[in-house]
C-alpha cells in the first residue's frame, strides 16, 4: 500500500514538473525572453536542473519507493523548477505592472527554489547515497550540520533585502530588512569547506568499506563528479566562469539515479578508468609542455621562442606514448588489480600456494587481485573445495584446470557487474594462475586419496583381527575346551578303567589333529604356505594338480610362467595367487569348459590371465568373485577385466611389481574401478575401469 502511495505520489510530482516547465516556457515567449536572458537569468540552468532531478527522482520513486534519496531529489527538482517559473512569471508581471504583493510572493519563491535543491537536499541525498543510510552513526553530526547550513542559506535568502536583477522595492514577500553580518557570512562560508571534505570523506570511506555492488555505484557518481569538476575549473579558480557549464551539475543526479535503479547497465569501470586514463594522460601533457615552454624562455632569446616551443611540443610528442602507456598501468591496477599484469599477479600468487595449506586464502588473494566479486575452487566431479567473496549473483565463466593433460577441477569466476565475457587479460591472469592451482589440486586429492587409502587400511586390518577372532573363538575355543575335558576325564579313568581311558585318549588325539587343521586353515587364509614354500609359479601348479581329484568335470588345466619368475613382493604374489585361484574357482564352478590356461607374465607389472574354451551366452553379469579379483588388482594401483572372447572367456589382471597408490580418475595409465558393470558377448568387461 505505501509503495502505491509512493508511486502516485511520483506521478503527481511528474505532472507538477511538467505544468512548471510549461508555464516557464510559455511566460518565457509571452515576455519575449532571448537566449541571452534565458541563460543570465539562469532560468535554463534552473529548468535543466529541474529536469534533471526529476527524471532520476520519478525512476528511484517507481522502481524503489522506500529509498530516500528518490523524495529529496523530487523536492530538489520541484525547487528549480519554481524558481524557473516564478523567474519567467516575474519578467512578464514586471512589463505588464504586476500588484507589487504578487511580484514580491513570486519572488520569495524565486530565491528559496533553488535553494532547496543543489544548495540543501542534494547535498543530503549525497551523503545517504547509494544506500539511504549515514555510513554509520558517527556522521549524524555531518548531516545536522549539513541540514543547519541548508536552512541558513535558504532562510536568509528570503528574509534579505536582496532583489530580482535589480529592479527597485522587488524583494521577498518575507524581507524584513534581514543584513548578514560579515561574520555570519565568514563562519559559513568557512563551514562549507570542511562540509565539503565531509561529504567526500563520506563516498571515500563507503568505497572502502563496501562490497562489490556498493563501490559500482559509486563509481557512477565519482565519474559525475570528475566531469563535473573538471569543466567547471575556471569556476573553482576564480569564482566565476560560463553558465552554461553549470549545466554538467545535472549528472551528478542522473549518476545517481542510474547507481541506485540500475549499476550493471554497462562496465562503469572502463568507462571511470578510460576517463581518468586519457584525464591524467592530458594533465600531465599539458604540464609538462607548459613546464619545457617556461623552462626553455629562462634560456633563449625572445626571438627564438617559436622555436622553444616547437621543440617543447616535439619532446612531448616524444613523451606521449610513454605516459600514456604509464597512466594505463596505473589506472588498471586501480580498477582492475593485477589483470595488467598478469605474469606478476601469478608469481604472488604462486608463493602464497608456497607458503599457505588454505585454498581458500588463495583464492581470496585471487579475488583481490584481479578485482572480481566471487571466485570458487572445485574438483572434477563438481565438488566444492574453496571460495571466496560474495556472489552478486551474476554471470559466471569457468576454467578448467588440468595436470598432465587431465582435467584435475575447474576455477568458477562471476564477472564485474556490466562485463558479458572474461577480459583476454582476466583470462591469461587465471591461465597463469590455474597452473600452480592444479598442482596444488593435484596434491590435495593425492593427499585424499592416501588419507582414504590409511582409513581402508585401519578398517580392512580391523575386519581382519575380528575374523581371527571369531574363528579362535568359535571354532579353536570349543575344540581346545572338548580336548581339556576328555583330558581330564582319561586321566579320572587311568586307574580304574585304563580301557576307558584309552578310547578317551585316542578321542583327544583326533580332537587335536582336528584343531591342527584348524589352524593350519587360518594360517592358509592368512598367506597360503606353498607361496613362500614353493614360490607364486609352484604355488600354482600345486593347486591346479589336486583338481582332478576334487572335481569330476575333468578340466585340463595349465600353467605358464616364465622361469624363474623375477622376484616379487610377497603383497604382489599373494594377489596373483588369489586373482588366479578365484579365477580357476569360476571356471570350474561356472564353466562348461574342458581347457584352461593360467598365464604369467612379467615386464614392468605382472600380468595374470586366465582363459578357457567354454561356450558364451548373450549377456552375463560379474558376481561377486569378479568383483574380489578387481578389489586385489586396484589394492595395488593396478586393474582388472573379464568377459566372454573369441572361442571362451578370459579374465585379466595388471599388477604392478612395486605397489603404488592409485591415481585419480583420468589419469593417464590407470583408473580407479567403479561399479562392476554387466558386459556383452565378445568384449571383456572392466572390472575397474580397465587398463
Amino acid at each position: 500500500m505505501a509503495d502505491t502511495r509512493t508511486r502516485a505520489r511520483v506521478l503527481v510530482t511528474g505532472v507538477a514538473g511538467l505544468v512548471l516547465t510549461a508555464v516557464a516556457i510559455v511566460f518565457a515567449r509571452l515576455a519575449g525572453v532571448t537566449w541571452r536572458d534565458w541563460v543570465d537569468t539562469y532560468a535554463i540552468t534552473n529548468i535543466v536542473f529541474g529536469v534533471g532531478f526529476l527524471l532520476p527522482a520519478s525512476i528511484i520513486g517507481w522502481y524503489r519507493p522506500r529509498h530516500p534519496v528518490g523524495t529529496l531529489f523530487m523536492i530538489s527538482g520541484l525547487g528549480h523548477l519554481v524558481t524557473a517559473a516564478s523567474g519567467m512569471l516575474l519578467t512578464y508581471g514586471l512589463q505588464h505592472g504586476w500588484p507589487l504583493p504578487l511580484e514580491r510572493t513570486l519572488v520569495t519563491f524565486y530565491f528559496a527554489g533553488w535553494q532547496l535543491g543543489i544548495g540543501f537536499l542534494a547535498n543530503i541525498a549525497l551523503l545517504l547515497f547509494p544506500d539511504g543510510r549515514l555510513p554509520s552513526r558517527r556522521w549524524l553530526p555531518v548531516l545536522w550540520l549539513t541540514i543547519a547550513a541548508g536552512l541558513y542559506e535558504t532562510v536568509s535568502s528570503v528574509l534579505s533585502t536582496g532583489t530580482f536583477f535589480g529592479h527597485p522595492g522587488v524583494t521577498s514577500i518575507l524581507n524584513v530588512g534581514l543584513v548578514q553580518p560579515n561574520l555570519a557570512d565568514s563562519v559559513f562560508e568557512l563551514l562549507f569547506i570542511p562540509l565539503n571534505i565531509a561529504w567526500v570523506t563520506a563516498l571515500v570511506v563507503r568505497y572502502r568499506r563496501g562490497d562489490e555492488r556498493t563501490k559500482r555505484q559509486l563509481l557512477w557518481l565519482i565519474l559525475a563528479l570528475i566531469a563535473m569538476i573538471v569543466l567547471n575549473t575556471q569556476r573553482w579558480i576564480t569564482g566565476d566562469g560560463p553558465i552554461l557549464l553549470l549545466l554538467s551539475f545535472v549528472m551528478i543526479p542522473l549518476a545517481v539515479g542510474a547507481a541506485i535503479v540500475r549499476h550493471q547497465l554497462f562496465d562503469i569501470r572502463l568507462v571511470l578508468s578510460r576517463t581518468l586514463l586519457y584525464g591524467l594522460t592530458l594533465t600531465v601533457i599539458v604540464a609538462v609542455y607548459a613546464g619545457l615552454v617556461a623552462a626553455f624562455s629562462l634560456f633563449v632569446p625572445p626571438t627564438a621562442e617559436r622555436g622553444a616551443q616547437t621543440g617543447a611540443a616535439i619532446l612531448v610528442a616524444i613523451g606521449f606514448t610513454p605516459v600514456r602507456l604509464l597512466m594505463r598501468r596505473l589506472t588498471d591496477r586501480a580498477f582492475y588489480g593485477g589483470r595488467s599484469d598478469p605474469a606478476r599477479t601469478a608469481q604472488q600468487i604462486g608463493q602464497t600456494l608456497h607458503h599457505e595449506d588454505d585454498l581458500g586464502g588463495v583464492l581470496d588473494r585471487t579475488r583481490a587481485a584481479l578485482r572480481i566479486p566471487w571466485i570458487e575452487l572445485s574438483t572434477a566431479d563438481g565438488a566444492l573445495l574453496a571460495q571466496a567473496g560474495t556472489s552478486q549473483e551474476g554471470t559466471t565463466v569457468e576454467v578448467p584446470l588440468r595436470y598432465r593433460g587431465d582435467h584435475v577441477g575447474t576455477v568458477r569466476v562471476e564477472l564485474r557487474r556490466g562485463e558479458r565475457s572474461l577480459h583476454t587479460a582476466d583470462r591469461d591472469t587465471l591461465g597463469l594462475i590455474g597452473t600452480p592451482l592444479a598442482v596444488a589440486l593435484h596434491a590435495f586429492q593425492l593427499t585424499e586419496q592416501v588419507r582414504q587409502a590409511r582409513v581402508a587400511t585401519v578398517e580392512a586390518a580391523g575386519a581382519e583381527r575380528v575374523r581371527l577372532q571369531r574363528e579362535l573363538h568359535d571354532g579353536l575355543g570349543p575344540s581346545l575346551t572338548s580336548v581339556a575335558f576328555r583330558a581330564d576325564a582319561a586321566s579320572n579313568l587311568l586307574r580304574s578303567d585304563v580301557e576307558a581311558a584309552g578310547r578317551l585318549i585316542g578321542e583327544v588325539r583326533a580332537d587335536l589333529r582336528a584343531v591342527i587343521d584348524d589352524v593350519r586353515n587360518i594360517v592358509y587364509g592368512l598367506r597360503p604356505i606353498e607361496l613362500d614354500r614353493l614360490g607364486l609359479d609352484g604355488a600354482l601348479r600345486e593347486h591346479v594338480a589336486a583338481i582332478p581329484a576334487q572335481t569330476e568335470k575333468g578340466v585340463a588345466v595349465e600353467v605358464t610362467a616364465p622361469r624363474p619368475i623375477p622376484s616379487l613382493s610377497a603383497a604382489v604374489e599373494l594377489a596373483a595367487y588369489r586373482i588366479a585361484k578365484e579365477a580357476l574357482t569360476n571356471v570350474l564352478r561356472h564353466s562348461d569348459a574342458r581347457n584352461c590356461r593360467i598365464t604369467l607374465r612379467v615386464d614392468d607389472d605382472l600380468h595374470v590371465e586366465v582363459s578357457d574354451d567354454g561356450s558364451r551366452p548373450a549377456t552375463w553379469r560379474p558376481g561377486v568373485g569378479l568383483q574380489s579379483i578387481a578389489e586385489r588388482a586396484e589394492e595395488l594401483g593396478g586393474a582388472a577385466s573379464a568377459g566372454p572372447i573369441e572361442g571362451g572367456w578370459l579374465v585379466t589382471a595388471l599388477i604392478p611389481i612395486h605397489p603404488r597408490a592409485a591415481e585419480p580418475a583420468g589419469d593417464q595409465g590407470h583408473t580407479h574401478r567403479s561399479d562392476v558393470s554387466e558386459g556383452t558377448a565378445g568384449t571383456p568387461s572392466d572390472l575397474g575401469s580397465g587398463v
